[in-house]
């Protein structure tokens, strides 16, 4: 009766460890009580989606931060011209000469799949320059107008808000000083005087049959 009540009362104290019968079979992934719960299995964890790394998105300074990688594009776009017109001037090329000349050029030439491979990527760099271009213009414009509102501000001038059409103005400026700075204007304004005279060459024909009647 002694062992009896000493043992229930082993059993009544929270501060007694668990006892477990030796008869039971063990598993072999066992896991400290109170440490896990429900179940041992850990669970993946992506830090992409944790609130800490959740944040406002700073286009500025994210191009300012990844400008390297922009002019890395510009760089690759110069060489897969660089390549494409090679292998277009081995064609030209390769109709005629003599036949020594022939062989020496042809290693230069692209295979057409090659060449489409090439031009699909020139095009998809040269949208994203494109778009990249677009954006420096547009912050340059947004802060040269907020340098104007902060200066007025400081005079004692009313806070004033540019219409859309000055907006469009200041960032064609931008852009031309951007492109400038570069060394890159003069080709922007002959392949953008091209592209209006050829607009304007496809608009002719329904001009004259307008006139016709």
């Amino acid at each position: 009766e002694k062992r009896m009540s000493a043992e229930a009362q082993l059993k009544r104290s929270k501060h007694c460890p668990q006892r477990i019968s030796s008869k039971k079979a063990v598993s072999t992934l066992r896991v400290a009580p109170g440490l896990v719960n429900g179940t041992a299995k850990p669970k993946g964890r992506d830090p992409r989606f944790d609130a800490i790394s959740k944040g406002s998105f700073d286009e500025t300074r994210f191009r300012q931060q990844y400008a390297h990688v922009f002019e890395q594009q510009r760089e690759e776009v110069k060489e897969i011209k660089a390549v494409l017109s090679s292998s277009r001037k081995a064609e030209k090329a390769s109709q005629k000469g003599s036949v020594s000349k022939k062989r020496r050029v042809k290693s230069r030439i692209l295979a057409p799949e090659v060449q489409d491979e090439l031009k699909e990527e020139l095009n998809q760099k040269s949208n994203k320059l494109q778009e990249h271009e677009q954006a420096l213009a547009k912050q340059k414009a947004k802060s040269l107008a907020r340098q104007k509102e902060v200066k007025a501000i400081g005079e004692g001038k009313r806070p004033f808000f540019q219409k859309q059409s000055d907006v469009k103005k200041t960032q064609l400026v931008a852009k031309y000083d951007e492109l400038k700075q570069a060394g890159r204007l003069d080709k922007f304004m002959t392949k953008k005087r091209q592209k209006t005279a050829s607009k304007q060459r496809r608009l002719l024909p329904s001009q004259r049959a307008g006139e016709g009647e």
